[in-house]
Parts: C-alpha cells; structure tokens; sequence
C-alpha cells in the first residue's frame, strides 16, 4: 500500500486490538489434526483446545513440539472443549491430544492467530493438512504485519519463537513510516516487493468520487502484478526458506504481499487450493477490529465502506493470482518450480511431519 493507506493503517493500529478466536467450523471428517484447534488471547495464562469429535480427548503439553510431556496429561474430557490454565504467559505451547486413548490417533496442536498484542495479523503456518495426508510443522514459518507497535512482552514472547531471521517485503519508505521493532539475535533480510497499488491522489480521488469499482479491482491488480512481475523477489524468498530455518514474513498488514507469499508456500507443500484460499481469508478475522475502526475514522462526508475492499482480503484476489498461474504458467507447480525456481521436494522434508 502506499502513504495514504499506510497513513490510515498507522492511525487505526493506536487503537486497542482485540484477539479474534479462527470462528472457522472444524470438519468431524478427514484427518484428526482438522477436528482439534487452540485458541489464547494476548497475555492470558490459559488455552482453550475446541474438540470437533464426540469421544474422549486426552491432553500432553510441552514447549516445543518436541518437548510435550507425554508422561502425565493435563486433560482428560469428553466435552467439546477444555481450558488449560496457570500457564507462563511469555511462554508458548503445544499440545499433544490423543482421542480415545489410541496413540495412532494423537496430533499436535497450538494455536494459530499468536497472542501478540502488537500485531494482531500474526500467524504459524503450521498444522495445516496437506492432500497427502501430512501436516505443516507447527512453530517453523510465522506471517504477519509490520511489528512497529509490538509491546515489550510482544518482544518478550517472540523470544520464545526463537527465529533465526524476519523477511520483510516492504520498501524503504514503508519501513521509515512504521519501524520494525528490532529482535535480539534475529537477523532481518529485505526482500521490497511492489504491491502494484495505486498513488496517494489517485486513492483520494477515488474516495471523492466514490469510486467503489476502481476499489473493487484494486487489489485483483495488485495480486496480477505479484504473480507476473515480482518472480525473483519470491525465487528469492523461497531461497532462504530451503535454509529451513524458523522465519516470519511480513510486509505492512500481512494480507497482500505475505498473502500472497503463504498461499504459494502452502501450495508448494501440497495443501488443496480450497484450504489454501480458506487460510488466506483469516486475516479478515484477525485485523478486524482494525479495519472496522480505520473505517468509522473516515470523515462523514465521505463512505468509509469503500475502503473496506482494500483494508480486507477477498477469495477473488488471490483467484486471480492462481487463475494467471494455470493459464499462463501451466499450473502452481509448474510455476513453483520454473518460475520461483523452487525444491519443492526439498520444502516438503523440511517444513512437513
């Protein structure tokens, strides 16, 4: 985005966020890891794990996804949810369940939209199924936002990540008008990918004019452009993710140039386009307490819902992205391999259980 809808964003991030639960119904079919999800607000010492099966759920936790104690449980239920309390609140967990008391049925969870007060579009990639069965690992491919308005027990809680490094799609300018606040230890690559919007006075026409159809099509153009014009941006950023080190990816909301950039990074790994899309819209859940206060700051004289198309994400956008992809470029893998000049072999043994 350019000043004036950076500007808008800055305003709208002083205002307090609230964290949004993933409010997505959770399938009783398919893979157990699709009828589990954990949920933590900002600062909370508790949990809650939602169970989408009826039967008994036993419940490990550790630190790491590695590190779960299976040794003693913490739950034991047969409700369809469970609160785990008395948690470090600078500490991040995972969850071993077990259903109906068989190890073959057991999947590990953690939550999704991460606890960060600063930074409500923040995500793991992990726990995602892929169509052959396999799940993203959870704690290794982080998204979000701009993290200028991280909070100090935001910078306290990443710690806990323990990245090796942040990816930040943003160009200069972008970066001077909202800061990164700066990790201890965590190195940060620039990879400015132009997001093909449009300029400050063209924007504020638009608004004038109410121009809802020059809005509409805004962000299909942006998503044109990130397929066909920013390939050695992304070949570049899928280079440093064969490192398979522990990265977060972020330009200035998440949505659009990291969207884009999680949609070709899950479809790499083989997750179904449907699930693909699906993950794509959540950050429509998580930034909207942001945009529904960025728009009601919009003087009266003026209709702030036709910023609403820009502020959110729709499938649209990134169907258009994958409708170039298969007709231009012979399909995603096709286009992941020859295009991105990605391993896609190598992605999958590092990022899939």
């Amino acid at each position: 985005m350019k000043r004036f809808i950076n500007w808008i964003f800055v305003l709208s991030m002083i205002l307090p966020f609230s964290s949004c639960e993933d409010n997505k119904d959770i399938t009783e079919e398919g893979n157990l890891q699709n009828s589990v999800s954990a949920v933590r607000e900002p600062g909370s010492d508790s949990y809650t794990l939602k169970f989408a099966r009826s039967g008994e759920w036993t419940v490990y936790q550790g630190t790491s996804p590695d590190s779960i104690d299976m040794s003693a449980s913490v739950a034991v239920t047969t409700e369809d949810s469970v609160v785990i309390s008395g948690l470090n609140t600078e500490q991040r967990y995972y969850f071993a369940v077990e259903f109906n008391g068989d190890m073959e049925n057991r999947v590990v969870v953690s939550e999704t939209q991460l606890p960060i007060a600063g930074q409500p579009n923040f995500a793991d990639m992990g726990g995602i199924v892929t169509t052959d069965g396999r799940t993203v690992k959870w704690g290794k491919i982080y998204r979000s936002g701009e993290l200028s308005k991280l909070t100090d027990d935001d910078v306290v809680y990443m710690a806990g990540l323990k990245l090796n490094a942040i990816i930040d799609f943003r160009f200069p300018e972008e970066k001077e008008e909202a800061k990164d606040r700066l990790l201890a230890g965590v190195d940060t690559i620039s990879i400015p990918i132009a997001d093909g919007s449009y300029d400050e006075a063209t924007i504020i026409k638009w608004l004038m004019t109410g121009d809802a159809e020059a809005f509409d099509t805004m962000l299909i153009h942006v998503n044109k452009v990130l397929v066909t014009q920013e390939q050695e941006n992304y070949a570049e950023f899928f280079d440093h993710l064969e490192k398979g080190e522990t990265y977060l990816f972020h330009c200035t909301k998440g949505k659009d140039r990291a969207g884009f950039a999680a949609a070709m990074f899950l479809s790499a790994l083989g997750v179904d386009r449907e699930t693909v899309i699906d993950n794509y819209l959540k950050s429509n859940e998580y930034l909207s307490p942001v945009t529904e206060a960025t728009i009601n700051m919009v003087p009266s004289y003026i209709d702030g819902e036709l910023l609403r198309s820009i502020l959110e994400v729709r499938a649209e956008y990134i169907q258009t992205a994958f409708d170039i992809i298969d007709k231009e470029y012979g399909g995603v893998e096709k286009y992941l391999r020859n295009n991105l000049k990605v391993d896609i072999e190598k992605l999958k043994d590092l990022y899939l259980n």
